[in-house]
């Protein structure tokens, strides 16, 4: 490829509206350029990167057996419904009517298609298990686009489904699939760590993200010295132990306090206890219904807003209590009584590791002092809904850290939560009964994972590309163009390389040296061979590795030798 004719130019500065490394460089090195806020026009430059991505898990996942198609983008909105999920909170589901009345769902995730398609078959369970896969583009209606590629509102993923007939069978494809993986974002040049994670919106009892360590990732995670034990904070679960075991029980009591002591800042102010002492009440609101939930929990402790989601049936559906909803159940902020309010009460764990709490029935002049869990108070619903923090234990007692990453991929297990939902989606088992698919869901957006390389892969003047996803292979920079005699020789050395299969972008612009290097620093493209005078004068062509920075000076033959393996 000529640079001259490329389509789409390089930038001298940077933009100010950029909010990540990869977001800059993309956009300045000339490899995507914004439509409206979350999408992206994919410039030459970088669909050639897309593509080799693309080329990798494709590869990868026909390796592993699984078979590729495509489903349409529009999805009938009676699929959605079948699954429940067009109430799916804050998912962010597009919809759209046709001139016919018909209702659509903008594809987000393809779990209804596929199971559609495969009912429509009937299928026995010597046909299966079976794994089929597309890349298609998604919608998703994000509050916030932000990061460039990281957080966006259309993307490409790829997307698949494997069908199998038990949770036996089931385990033999996911742990294929999570090798899969691994060596998907090994050829790319990431690291992921496969992290234990919350299914949210898609259903199921467990799955797994695949998370790149990177300070610009959203997505936190809790690791153990050994590193035996990776989990999103989502999921992440904890052994706390007893505040003060020894201390002997005493009488509640109500005592006299100050109308200012309303959150645990004003608490230690006044009576200069630990935090753990202290009874919290966190109040959400359910969006779908107006349920007001009240989470009781140890003073130290924040609530983990996923766990108590799924604890009581609201995926993405709570939000925090405003002060109107506080005074519909009787109540204001600094006043929310541990029990006795009209609202669905939810205990955490951490509520039976404390003796003689302080708090629970604020008033404008009194609260309760030596309260404990189980004999003064209990609610209905008890269950782990503490967000771990780094210094804790787990399980296994071992000390815990918090790492920050991108998640570059995912893989879920289903169940039945669909096909037990969508009338039909059924095998035909060796005793002759109609059964579920047993399924999982595996997911990789392809432009955050080139976003996440660049994220890790630069340096102060650009991008420095891993050769398997690099746009071109090699970049040709040709010097003194304004000389035939140069430049008759560059174009040479370019057909040369062309026709031995060298995949090269050739900078033949008639621009100062300086600004070709500057180009080509950004760009990233792992090799670069200057062709002028100089080399032409000794018969050697500067070459610069751009990762390491080695510089080699070789003669045509020995830099066909190098590039082409001999």
């Amino acid at each position: 490829m000529r640079q001259s004719k490329l389509f789409g130019k390089t930038e001298k500065t940077d933009r100010v509206d950029v909010s990540s490394i990869s977001h800059r460089l993309l956009v300045k090195g000339g490899f995507i350029r914004e439509s409206v806020a979350g999408r992206y026009y994919f410039l030459p430059l970088g669909l050639r990167v897309h593509q080799k991505i693309t080329n990798i898990i494709k590869e990868e996942m026909d390796k592993a057996g699984a078979q590729e198609m495509v489903s349409p983008i529009l999805h009938p909105l009676e699929l959605w419904q079948e699954s429940n999920r067009d109430n799916a909170g804050n998912f962010g589901l597009m919809m759209i009517e046709d001139r016919r009345g018909g209702k659509f769902a903008l594809g987000g995730t393809a779990e209804e298609m596929f199971v559609d398609v495969v009912r429509k078959f009937q299928i026995s369970y010597k046909d299966l298990p079976f794994n089929i896969y597309q890349f298609s583009n998604k919608f998703r209606d994000e509050l916030r686009a932000r990061g460039g590629l990281l957080r966006v509102r259309e993307f490409v993923m790829k997307d698949a489904y494997s069908f199998d007939r038990d949770e036996n069978d089931f385990l033999h494809t996911y742990k294929l699939m999570s090798e899969t993986y691994e060596n998907i974002f090994s050829r790319m040049g990431l690291k992921a760590n496969k992290v234990l994670a919350d299914n949210g919106y898609i259903g199921g009892e467990y799955c797994h993200e695949y998370i790149v360590d990177c300070e610009a990732g959203e997505s936190a995670y809790l690791v153990s010295e050994d590193e035996s034990y990776k989990a999103h904070e989502d999921v992440a679960q904890v052994e706390l132990p007893h505040c003060n075991p020894d201390e002997p029980i005493r009488d509640m009591q109500t005592i006299e306090q100050p109308e200012w002591v309303k959150d645990m800042a004003d608490n230690q102010k006044h009576y200069g206890e630990p935090l753990w002492r202290y009874l919290k009440n966190v109040v959400y609101k359910r969006i779908d219904t107006g349920e007001i939930i009240i989470v009781t929990i140890r003073g130290d402790l924040e609530v983990n807003k996923a766990k108590l989601e799924k604890l009581v049936g609201a995926i993405e559906l709570l939000e925090p209590a405003t002060d109107d909803d506080l005074r519909s159940i009787g109540t204001k902020p600094g006043f929310v009584h541990a029990w006795g309010l009209q609202a669905t009460y939810v205990a955490d764990n951490s509520l039976k590791t404390v003796t003689n709490f302080i708090g629970g029935q604020k008033t404008e002049s009194t609260d309760t002092t030596f309260v404990n869990y189980g004999r003064d108070f209990s609610h209905p619903i008890e269950a782990d809904v503490v967000l771990a923090k780094p210094g804790q234990i787990n399980s296994d007692v071992k000390k815990i850290s918090l790492r920050r990453g991108i998640e570059v991929g995912n893989i879920f297990q289903l169940g039945t939560h669909y096909t037990d939902k969508m009338q039909g989606a059924t095998f035909r088992d060796k005793d002759g009964q109609m059964k579920p698919f047993y399924m999982g869901c595996y997911g990789i957006g392809v432009g955050r994972a080139m976003a996440t390389v660049v994220e890790l892969y630069n340096d102060e003047k650009g991008i420095k590309w891993p050769e398997s996803i690099a746009p071109f292979a090699v970049h040709l920079v040709s010097l003194q163009n304004d000389d035939p005699e140069i430049k008759d020789w560059a174009d040479g050395l370019y057909s040369t390389l062309v026709s031995r299969g060298v995949d090269v972008l050739y900078d033949d612009r008639e621009l100062r040296a300086g600004e070709k290097f500057a180009d080509s620093d950004l760009l990233g493209i792992p090799i670069r061979i200057v062709a002028g005078r100089k080399a032409k004068e000794q018969k050697k062509y500067e070459v610069v590795y751009r990762s390491s920075g080695e510089l080699f000076y070789w003669s045509e033959e020995e830099l066909l030798n190098n590039l082409l393996g001999g």
